[in-house]
């Protein structure tokens, strides 16, 4: 993205994005269907066999040991969907960088496949990446390091980025670069970042929900997951909380919770396209800014001043 010309501005960048998502908007729904519905069918299969067989199974098998097993082997090809599916998207957090390079060099993405090797050309580093990222999401997680933790999500933000379009760094320099691209961009990282989950997640999925409501679809969208919600045994948890005079809780607030999380992630990764848009840029700018500041510091003249020695005669 050497050509590409940015203002330093996250409202530009917002703007650029914005541009380059609803242009391509097509593409970029096409490609995120089975990264993302992968996912929900994927999980949907797995409880779906090894619960609602689990009776049968239970009442056939010689043993529980047996009836464990097959109630495994039962899960197992929703789980085979799940993992392919969530592989794909973890490629998409790479791949969609380099679509983005390639909408802003040439005006418009293509052959989608071939960006998904920006990635998979280099599966064993990306997963050791993946995982030494999953360790610190987990530790930065942690009671005691959440604040430090969130300090530190924000400057390690562009690592995906990092990855994609610097691709000589080891793991180690790629969480370094960030840090030092981000440093003295902390508080419009973090805006940037507010803004994108603002709209793309969090307005989107109410937008929707209230769509839902205003049709009477709600009731019968959350009845899918009603075979989650009577697993669990609320009888115990409504005794408790009328002893203690809170309001109880039904099996229809349950799946009604778990339709609204289902449509979130599903709203949140339709919509990765246009965050990873927006940060590819956002990378791309602070490049260009760090890099002209680096040309200021190495071309700025050094003045040197001579002092004559004090004990060192004047003419």
């Amino acid at each position: 993205m050497s050509k590409y010309k940015l203002k330093n501005s996250i409202f530009f960048i917002l703007w650029e994005g914005i541009k380059i998502y609803f242009s391509n908007i097509d593409k970029f729904l096409l490609y995120m269907l089975f990264p993302v519905f992968g996912q929900v069918i994927g999980i949907a299969l797995s409880f779906g066999l090894s619960l609602g067989f689990a009776d049968k199974v239970v009442q056939k098998a010689d043993s529980p040991a047996v009836a464990l097993l097959m109630i495994l082997l039962l899960a197992i090809p929703g789980l085979l969907i799940f993992a392919k599916a969530f592989w794909d998207y973890m490629v998409a957090y790479v791949a969609l960088n380099s679509m983005t390079e390639g909408a802003v060099t040439t005006g418009k993405v293509y052959d989608l496949d071939s960006h998904n090797e920006v990635a998979t050309q280099r599966g064993w580093k990306y997963i050791g990446f993946l995982i030494i990222l999953s360790v610190l999401m987990s530790l930065g997680s942690s009671i005691f390091f959440i604040i430090p933790g969130f300090v530190l999500w924000i400057y390690f933000i562009l690592v995906f980025q990092v990855f994609t379009f610097e691709p000589d760094l080891s793991i180690t320099d790629i969480f370094k670069r960030s840090f030092l691209l981000v440093k003295g961009n902390w508080a419009r990282t973090f805006i940037l970042m507010a803004v994108l989950g603002f709209f793309s997640m969090y307005i989107l999925t109410e937008g929707i929900t209230v769509v839902f409501d205003y049709l009477n679809l709600t009731a019968s969208a959350s009845s899918i997951f009603n075979f989650i919600s009577n697993l669990i045994p609320l009888d115990l948890v409504n005794k408790i909380l009328v002893h203690a005079n809170q309001p109880i809780i039904t099996n229809e607030m349950i799946s009604k919770t778990i339709f609204v999380s289902v449509l979130g992630m599903i709203i949140s990764g339709l919509t990765l396209p246009i965050r990873s848009i927006c940060w590819s840029l956002w990378y791309k700018n602070l490049s260009d800014v760090k890099g002209a500041e680096a040309e200021i510091v190495v071309s700025k003249p050094v003045r040197r001043v001579s002092r004559k020695s004090r004990y060192e005669k004047e003419d």
